[in-house]
């Protein structure tokens, strides 16, 4: 069996890295939670075949470490890098979105050359390990859990820990307590428990209402990069997204009001290390919000509606982003000579492909998928308005006043720092950009905005 060590500090990750990797792979899993960790396993005399490394921990260039480490060891071990490391990396396949599972799995299986023919032709013992750890989010057995029974002079025997379905978090907490750490499930149970801890990671996504702001901000960051990713852009999750979707949306707005400006809620989401289009988006939300409460036609509704519109509205960009991390917003990408070809027309279309992900969501808001496309001021969502026109819907106009506002701070913020910025300076630039009177009455609303 093959050896794999992945070095990373994100516990909801290593959830799903290591579960993953072990059943649909067969690679046997060590895990390391700091630099310290990472550098005693690969100076061990464990050979592995495999290292999976996060770009960054705790501030620390991981992934330079690691490869510094395995030149000076003359350790000859591929590695993979997730999210863009600080520095190129010779030897190092880099895996852009952390999210990303299947791309991971599928980089993986080729490192360690394993084939479809190769994975069902591997011997599964009867009864197939579990590390406990990573029950402890889990509630209800999805499948029967077994405890391995060692007894002096007699074979290994396993004995029922838990029917399907039975309440199990008691029984993990207690096992763990007793310093038990792997249960078993019967071989062609082994999918079954995978899918259910990945299952896992979305209820905490979920539970993240009951959290203060700032552990909201990053339970949310958490569930945008989620469905940002390539592994939720399938019809068969599309329920379990839409379900996600809704509640990281509710949990926006609480964001939005529990937030006492937007200087406070752009150190949270600095904080929190968000990507480019997380913290444009939850910055978005919380003018969009104010907005709405300014009009004479707001309400409560059209604030739920313009959150879900803005969690979807970029989600086709994130990959560009992950890619290259120091260009700030679409323009800079559309004029940069380091961008290729391809990644501009995914700007350039954008709209358009975030609004078509949006359409096979079945309870999504109505009409949500037309706002998205409408919010560059075109009505097909291919390219950017050069002159804002009346022809897309008001609520489109909010999001575009919103972001166009939340691009005018931040430029700002660069500038003349926190003590420089004021609303009536922004306003101006505005309405210059933005001429018609029914853009105008909404960018009037924001002389009040908490900044």
């Amino acid at each position: 069996m093959s050896k794999t060590l992945v070095v990373s500090d994100n516990e909801m990750l290593n959830l799903l890295y290591v579960v993953n990797l072990e059943v649909y792979l067969g690679t046997e899993v060590t895990l390391a939670v700091n630099l310290e960790e990472a550098k005693s396993h690969l100076l061990s005399s464990t050979k592995f075949n495999l290292i999976i490394t996060m770009n960054m921990i705790s501030d620390e260039d991981c992934a330079s470490v690691v490869a510094e480490v395995l030149e000076k060891a003359k350790l000859n071990v591929p590695q993979i890098v997730i999210g863009k490391p600080q520095k190129d990396l010779a030897n190092a396949v880099v895996v852009q979105s952390s999210y990303h599972l299947q791309n991971l799995l599928r980089t993986c299986s080729k490192l360690l050359s394993v084939t479809a023919q190769s994975m069902a032709s591997m011997e599964v013992p009867d009864y197939f390990p579990i590390a406990i750890k990573y029950l402890t989010k889990v509630h209800e057995a999805p499948c029967q859990l077994y405890l391995l029974v060692k007894k002096t002079g007699e074979p290994d025997s396993f004995t029922i820990l838990a029917k399907r379905l039975a309440p199990v978090s008691e029984i993990i907490s207690k096992f763990i307590d007793d310093g038990i750490e792997t249960i078993y499930v019967l071989k062609n149970d082994r999918l079954s428990i995978v899918n259910c801890v990945t299952s896992a990671f979305t209820t905490f996504i979920q539970n993240s209402a009951l959290l203060d702001t700032k552990g909201k901000t990053s339970a949310l960051k958490e569930g945008f990069e989620f469905i940002a990713s390539d592994f939720c852009q399938t019809p068969e999750v599309a329920q379990e997204v839409m379900t996600l979707a809704n509640t990281c949306t509710n949990v926006m707005e609480d964001v939005t009001k529990e937030s006492p400006s937007l200087k406070s809620l752009l150190q949270m989401l600095t904080s929190n290390k968000g990507g480019y289009v997380y913290v444009h988006t939850m910055l978005a939300a919380f003018v969009a919000a104010h907005i709405v409460k300014k009009v004479p036609w707001g309400g409560e509704s059209q604030i739920e509606k313009i959150n879900f519109v803005l969690f979807f509205h970029d989600i086709a960009l994130t990959p560009v982003y992950l890619k290259y991390p120091k260009l700030k917003d679409e323009e800079e990408i559309l004029f940069s000579e380091e961008v290729e070809d391809a990644d501009k027309e995914v700007v350039l279309n954008h709209a358009r492909m975030s609004a078509e992900i949006v359409l096979g969501y079945k309870k999504a808001p109505l009409g949500a998928d037309l706002l998205i496309k409408q919010h560059h001021g075109v009505t097909n969502g291919v390219g950017f308005a050069i002159e804002y026109k009346d022809d897309i819907s008001p609520l489109s106009k909010v999001v575009i006043i919103a972001e166009a506002f939340v691009n005018e701070y931040l430029k700002a913020k660069e500038i003349y720092g926190d003590s420089g910025i004021d609303a009536k300076l922004i306003i101006p630039t505005l309405n210059e950009k933005f001429r018609k009177s029914s853009y105008r009455k909404i960018v009037e609303t924001l002389d009040s905005l908490r900044l």
